[in-house]
């Protein structure tokens, strides 16, 4: 009998060595699921624990655990193993076994194809640093993965979204006002983190309102709202006429507050027509709060 007690626990032990050392498929993976490790952002006293994977020495990490760390929104899109990572609009997206990811509207090619581990999706760090635009590093000793926080001011152009110079006409154009009268008939209208076109989601995010507002008057906007900070021309604070798109920086994202993270329209009279949660597309006055956050304006009606 002891001998038997004593195989038995042989093969269980060996049950379990081998189910802790599984790999995938292709025998390059090991999923450390057990194996718990910190994100945090540089500078910043917060701590994120994640699962993580080690292939051959380049660590993967949930994109989904990313996205919290930078207090980003998170949305994987059911049954297409595709992502948008952002804040009021999708900034990053991204998808499994594809290096073709985009920031903006610029597409990027990252080192490491994103993959499918389970129902999440995981990046490498490389590929994150890629995506990103910030420096992204792994400290084995501490088993922490460090992201040093974006501090770059976005860069500003007067091209559309297909290269073409825009040029601004007179401040209260006709085109602003359809463009306003056009945009207050979508007061209510509910506010989706990565919504799909209206006509197929009935809600917007901030900078897919600006795209489906500006096309009604015959302008093309990029998708999100740093990308559509980059055209027109620009307008400060005290030179806002209606029409105008106005941006914003969104506190605790990113160590500069000249870097874009909102979008609206300015209708005068110091308003602003935008959506970012509830209660959807909105009208708010530019002050107070938003007036602390507001970082310029530009023209390209």
């Amino acid at each position: 009998m002891k001998r038997i007690m004593m195989q038995g626990a042989m093969i269980w032990t060996a049950a379990a060595l081998l189910l802790a050392s599984c790999s995938a498929q292709d025998g390059t993976k090991v999923r450390n699921a057990g194996n718990v490790i910190q994100l945090r952002t540089q500078g910043d006293a917060r701590v994120f624990a994640s699962e993580h994977m080690n292939d051959h020495g380049r660590i993967w990490i949930p994109a989904e655990r990313a996205a919290a760390l930078l207090n980003y929104r998170y949305d994987l899109k059911p049954g297409t193993n595709a992502a948008s990572i952002g804040f009021s609009d999708p900034l990053y997206t991204l998808a499994a076994d594809s290096k073709r990811a985009s920031i903006g509207d610029q597409a990027v090619t990252l080192r490491e194809a994103p993959r499918m581990i389970g129902t999440s999706l995981y990046v490498e760090l490389g590929s994150l640093s890629q995506l990103i635009e910030t420096p992204v590093r792994w400290d084995a000793r501490s088993k922490t993965v460090v992201v040093a926080p974006r501090i770059e001011p976005v860069k500003q152009t007067t091209m559309d979204k297909r290269g073409n110079t825009l040029r601004a006409a007179a401040a209260g154009s006709p085109k602003a006002e359809t463009a306003i009268a056009f945009a207050k008939k979508f007061v209510g209208t509910p506010y989706r983190f990565d919504a799909e076109p209206y006509a197929q989601s009935d809600a917007f995010d901030c900078s897919s309102f600006m795209q489906h507002v500006f096309k009604h008057v015959g302008i093309e906007l990029p998708r999100s709202a740093q990308a559509q900070s980059r055209i027109g021309q620009s307008v400060s604070r005290d030179k806002l006429a209606p029409g105008d798109l106005v941006f914003f920086y969104t506190p605790g994202r990113y160590a500069s507050r000249d870097i874009v993270g909102h979008v609206g329209m300015y209708l005068g009279n110091n308003q602003v027509i935008q959506t970012y949660g509830e209660p959807g597309v909105t009208i708010t006055r530019l002050d107070g709060d938003w007036d602390k956050r507001f970082l310029f304006g530009r023209r390209v009606l």
